[in-house]
């Protein structure tokens, strides 16, 4: 009866985070599942206690990071990345979708998947609206970036955290071992979807050249210098033996303080900008989660990583990035993380990590619900005036999802036998 109990938790909680009847937020049905599993027992207070030691690094990172981007995002720092890309399409529009591209990229690898979904889908909108160039594959390309290149650092991802925190994966190895499929992945994505979107990438725009001028200079420099404090910390903190997420936490608040001292952002405004939920929404999900583990979930995946074996080949490195896409879709990227951490951390096998994470990062593009960036990317372009229905972006995803997904795992492969597991 637990398992049974556990089970419809499991998949009401989901459904209700992924529906958001009446408007409630996801965060509060994540609670409740949470709640639900915590007073009839289904996970122990001492396991609570493990889930918030697992994942105060992850959340910690997320928030310092959330306040950074604020910052940045006021400052100017992502209008300036349109810009900049705006004149380097230098009036051709498949040039200016490359650096589109490039610019989503660059941003979800340094700065998180969310930064793009979040700060670069608006910012990209009212670029090609200026140009009056069709919208619609400039915001796939902006929801697609966020999740393929995912895959390029730990803190590119929420998902790449928990896996990195948990395994205890170097920062730097992560880096090497994810760079071939990053690529791969993200350069077959813009040859799909040159191809798919190819009648409305031809021709030209008026382009007006014209330097980005930030309102304060001072400000700008500030952020600039601040986000590359930060990323160079991601590289060195880990020789140093200081969590990623310290040192995000760390340099938000020291760039918010400047910024607030200088009266150039007020604090209230910096918090509301942090997706507070975000932190109760994960936190519930894990819990939710614990308790289908504790009632076998975890026996079954034990048994599928322990059939791929040390997952080094081609053939399991697809078996396994296939599988978490899969669960990606049905249950969405960071349930399906949390579900098989108990059991990557006992296969004790690195090589089947990363290939989980490419099914984990890149299974998202099939559908809409795959991940809470794509649930946020469909809002905001739902906002601007867009509709992008459920089958319409499901139609994309059939076509380029498969095959961005097997181009990163055959640079998983490559890597592998370039660098070892």
């Amino acid at each position: 009866m637990s398992g049974l109990f556990a089970g419809l938790v499991f998949a009401a909680t989901l459904v209700l985070v992924l529906t958001r009847p009446r408007g409630i937020g996801e965060a509060w049905w994540a609670a409740a599942g949470g709640g639900a599993v915590l007073a009839a027992g289904l996970v122990s207070l001492s396991q609570f206690g493990d889930i918030l030691r697992t994942t105060q690094d992850a959340l910690i990172f997320l928030v310092g990071l959330m306040a950074l981007s604020a910052v940045a995002e006021r400052a100017g720092f992502f209008e300036w990345v349109a810009s900049r890309a705006a004149r380097a399409g230098g009036g051709s529009v498949p040039r200016l979708y490359a650096f589109v591209f490039v610019a989503g990229t660059l941003v979800t690898a340094f700065l998180s998947l969310d930064s793009t979904a979040i700060v670069l889908t608006p910012v990209v909108y009212v670029m090609v609206s200026r140009l009056r160039l069709s919208p619609l594959p400039f915001m796939f390309a902006c929801t697609y970036t966020a999740n393929t290149a995912s895959l390029f650092l730990p803190v590119s991802n929420l998902t790449n955290l928990l896996v990195y925190n948990t395994l205890g994966l170097g920062f730097l190895r992560f880096a090497l071992v994810m760079l071939v499929p990053a690529l791969l992945a993200v350069a077959t994505n813009a040859a799909v979807f040159f191809w798919l979107f190819r009648g409305e990438l031809s021709g030209a725009y008026e382009h007006k050249p014209a330097s980005f001028v930030p309102e304060n200079p001072a400000f700008f420099r500030l952020a600039a210098a601040g986000m590359a404090a930060v990323l160079a910390g991601f590289f060195v903190a880990p020789a140093l033996g200081v969590p990623i997420g310290l040192v995000a936490l760390i340099g938000g608040a020291v760039l918010v303080a400047v910024a607030r001292w200088r009266g150039w952002v007020g604090l209230r405004e910096v918090a509301g900008s942090v997706s507070w939920g975000l932190i109760v929404l994960v936190v519930g999900l894990f819990v939710v989660v614990r308790a289908v583990e504790n009632a076998g979930l975890a026996g079954v995946l034990h048994e599928a990583y322990a059939a791929a074996g040390p997952g080094e080949g081609l053939l399991p490195i697809l078996a396994v990035a296939a599988g978490t896409a899969l669960g990606a879709n049905l249950i969405n990227n960071v349930p399906m993380t949390v579900a098989s951490l108990g059991a990557l951390s006992e296969a004790h096998h690195p090589a089947l990590a990363y290939a989980s994470l490419l099914g984990i990062d890149i299974g998202p593009n099939l559908t809409v619900v795959g991940s809470l960036a794509t649930l946020i990317w469909l809002s905001i372009v739902r906002r601007r005036g867009m509709e992008i229905t459920s089958r319409e972006y499901l139609r994309v995803g059939l076509v380029s999802a498969p095959v961005i997904l097997v181009a990163s795992a055959v640079g998983l492969w490559v890597s592998f036998g370039l660098f070892g597991p």
